[in-house]
C-alpha cells in the first residue's frame, strides 16, 4: 500500500463530504492507496454519504467511533493506516484530479521525508490560488519550518505550515517515533502534531503544484463564542513550551512561544470571549476579568519584555494601551479591527 488518506468526519455537510470523497475515489488514476474515513460520532446524517461510497469503492475504509474529537479521529486513522505515506484531508475539503499520482511521483523523485504542495482557498464564489511559484530553497529546513509554525514567516505566507493537509508524509516518521495527536487539546492540535513531525524529519521539499482545496464555507466558525478559551489556549501554549523544552530548542524558540502568548491574548481571548457579541456580561466585568489576565504570569512579564521595534503603528498603540492598563480603549480599538476585518472577509463569501 503506497498512500493512506485519513479523513476525520464530524457533522460535515453532506454535499461537501460527497465532493471530498468523490475527488479521492473517482478522480484519481493512482491505484495503490486507501481512504480511511473516521466518523467521529456524527449526528447530522452525513454518515450515509460514507456508507454510500463504501458500498461502491473497496478503497474506502469506514470506521465509526463515539464522538471524541478530531485529534482522536486522526489517531484512529493513523492506527489503521497501512500506506508508506500519509495524507490528511478534512471532510469538507477536496483534492485536485490526479493529486495522489502527482505528489507520489514527486516524492519518489525527491526521496524526501515530507513533501509540501500548494493549495487554494475555496470560497463560495471564488477560489484564491496559494502556491509558491518560486519556492526559496533555504526555507525547507527543520528549524525554519518549526519557527514558522510558532511565529510565522512572510516567505512562507502561501504555505499552511502547521496544517496537516497539503502534505505527503513518510509513514515511518510517524510510526517509528510513536507520533500521535495530543488528546485533550481543543485548539492548535494540528500545529502541535506537525511540530513533532518536523522534528523527526531529515529532509523537506516543496512541490509547485495546486493539489488541495481548503474550503471556507462559514466565516463565523473561527469566531464562535467560547467562554473557556483562556484555559483551552493555555493548554496549547503549554504544549508549545513543552516542545521547546523536550527538544532543547534555542532561546529563539522560547521567545517565539512568549510572543504566541501575547498574540493569543490580543486575538483569541478577545475575539472568542471578551469581545464576542454573545458575551452578555457587563462591560466593566469583562474589562476587570481581562485585566486579571493582564497582570498575571506569564502575561505581565511578556508585556514588559515584548520588543516594539518590529511592530507597526497599530501594534505599538495596542502595546501602549496594555502597559497603561487602559482596557476600555483597547476594547474599543479591537472592536473596530474585528468589524473592518469581517467586512473584508464577507466580500469573498
Amino acid at each position: 500500500m503506497k498512500i493512506s488518506v485519513i479523513i476525520p468526519v464530524y457533522n460535515t455537510k453532506a454535499e461537501y463530504l460527497r465532493e471530498c470523497l468523490n475527488s479521492l475515489l473517482c478522480r484519481q488514476k493512482f491505484k495503490d492507496y486507501e481512504v480511511i474515513a473516521v466518523n467521529d460520532g456524527s449526528t447530522n446524517g452525513c454518515e450515509s454519504v460514507i456508507e454510500e461510497f463504501a458500498g461502491l469503492h473497496n478503497k474506502l475504509v469506514y470506521i465509526k467511533q463515539e464522538n471524541s474529537g478530531t485529534s482522536v479521529a486522526r489517531n484512529t486513522g493513523l492506527s489503521r493506516a497501512r500506506g508508506d505515506y500519509i495524507m490528511f484531508v478534512d471532510g469538507d475539503d477536496f483534492v485536485s484530479n490526479d493529486c495522489l499520482h502527482i505528489v507520489y511521483e514527486a516524492m519518489q523523485r525527491r526521496r524526501t521525508d515530507i513533501l509540501f504542495f500548494g493549495y487554494a482557498t475555496s470560497y463560495t464564489n471564488r477560489e484564491i490560488r496559494r502556491v509558491l511559484d518560486k519556492p526559496v530553497t533555504d526555507l525547507w529546513r527543520k528549524d525554519t519550518l518549526e519557527l514558522s509554525v510558532l511565529k510565522g514567516n512572510p516567505a512562507l505566507g502561501s504555505v499552511e505550515v502547521g496544517a496537516p493537509w497539503g502534505k505527503l508524509i513518510k509513514h515511518d516518521i510517524i510510526r517509528d517515533n510513536g507520533l500521535r495527536y495530543t488528546e485533550g487539546l481543543i485548539k492548535g492540535q494540528d500545529t502541535v502534531f506537525m511540530l513533532s513531525v518536523f522534528e523527526h524529519c531529515r529532509s523537506f521539499s516543496y512541490l509547485k503544484y495546486l493539489g488541495y482545496h481548503y474550503r471556507i464555507s462559514d466565516v463565523s466558525v473561527s469566531h464562535r463564542y467560547n467562554q473557556d478559551i483562556v484555559s483551552i489556549m493555555e493548554k496549547t501554549l503549554g504544549a508549545y513550551g513543552d516542545f521547546v523544552e523536550k527538544y532543547h530548542k534555542p532561546e529563539e524558540f522560547a521567545e517565539a512561544v512568549r510572543q504566541k502568548y501575547y498574540k493569543v491574548m490580543l486575538g483569541e481571548y478577545l475575539e472568542l470571549f471578551f469581545l464576542n457579541k454573545k458575551n452578555k456580561a457587563p462591560e466593566r466585568e469583562k474589562e476587570n476579568d481581562f485585566l486579571k489576565i493582564l497582570v498575571s504570569e506569564p502575561y505581565s512579564d511578556i508585556i514588559e519584555k515584548v520588543d516594539p521595534g518590529s511592530m507597526g503603528l497599530y501594534q505599538r498603540v495596542q502595546l501602549k494601551l496594555l502597559k497603561k492598563r487602559n482596557i476600555s480603549l483597547l476594547f474599543a480599538l479591537k472592536r473596530g479591527e474585528f468589524f473592518l476585518r469581517d467586512l473584508v472577509v464577507k466580500k469573498y463569501v
